[in-house]
């Protein structure tokens, strides 16, 4: 007479409904303990649920895993999991792909990142894309290629090489973009130097974090950037080629070579050496 449970498991094998790798494991163990006690159904989807690392995803062949935790020095081979954590020095040597990832210490991945939210403090470096929902990132960020999710919170040093796009974005510390910026809302409050090829924006805010009183005298941060677009642009200690914006402040500590404006204010310590009427231009 066969065995009901593996006959079971061989079904749900051929169905696709489990993996070839959890079919062996639940076997081995059944076979250890057939001498003993029969494995109904109810405890065969328990020790589903506890091999997490072998839990078969909804794209097919690619393995997904619950949660993978590693601490101290770890490499890993490429990661496709609901949670991410990684403590000490990680090294994921390929892509990483998670629902949430929590990283603390030192963390590189060779590959690309995918992510929904993304919490990262210490030194995180990617060479490949970023992609994701939710960024906050502090302590020191490097990623090497692009960079895009819904809302991305940094503090302390971001340095992309490529571009940057976020519908929210807020860099508070040093930010340097080689590419391009671009997003609905973006706020810079300066605290060491930046640098950005170009801003791209709907609302744009740079703040000195030392701005108040005499602060464009003692800066603690600069931006340059060779071209800022926005339709609201609000902007302190920013050294920048070219500003152009429906509405446009140019704050104190600025200089700005060209100004292309529907309305203008300038603050008596900046400098603008041209100033376009964006309205005039429109009608010729």
């Amino acid at each position: 007479m066969k065995d009901e449970v593996l006959e079971k498991l061989e079904e749900r094998l051929a169905k696709g409904e489990i993996s070839e790798e959890l079919y062996k494991e639940i076997k081995s163990r059944h076979e250890k303990k057939q001498q003993e006690e029969v494995i109904e159904e109810e405890d065969i989807e328990n020790i589903e649920e506890n091999l997490e690392d072998v839990e078969e995803s909804s794209e097919g062949e690619e393995k997904k895993t619950k949660k993978v935790k590693v601490s101290g020095a770890s490499k890993l081979e490429g990661v496709n999991c609901e949670t991410f954590k990684g403590a000490g020095a990680t090294k994921v040597q390929g892509n990483l792909k998670a629902d949430k990832a929590d990283m603390a210490g030192a963390t590189k991945v060779t590959g690309d990142v995918e992510v929904g939210d993304l919490d990262s403090s210490g030194s995180l470096k990617v060479r490949g894309k970023t992609e994701g929902k939710k960024f906050d990132l502090s302590g020191s960020s490097k990623f090497e290629g692009n960079v895009k999710a819904e809302k991305i919170d940094s503090s302390g040093s971001l340095k992309a090489k490529q571009d940057v796009e976020s519908e929210a974005f807020r860099g508070k510390g040093a930010t340097s973009v080689s590419g391009t910026l671009k997003g609905e809302e973006i706020h810079l409050e300066q605290n060491g130097s930046s640098k950005i090829g170009e801003i791209k924006g709907g609302d744009v805010l740079v703040e000195d974090s030392g701005s108040g009183l005499l602060s464009w005298f003692k800066s603690s941060g600069a931006l340059k950037c060779d071209t800022i677009t926005g339709s609201e642009i609000y902007l302190e200690n920013t050294k920048a080629g070219t500003v152009k914006g429906e509405k446009v402040n140019i704050g104190p500590g600025c200089k700005i070579d060209t100004v292309k404006a529907g309305e203008l204010k300038i603050h008596e310590s900046a400098a603008v050496k041209n100033k376009k009427d964006l309205k005039n231009m429109e009608k010729k």
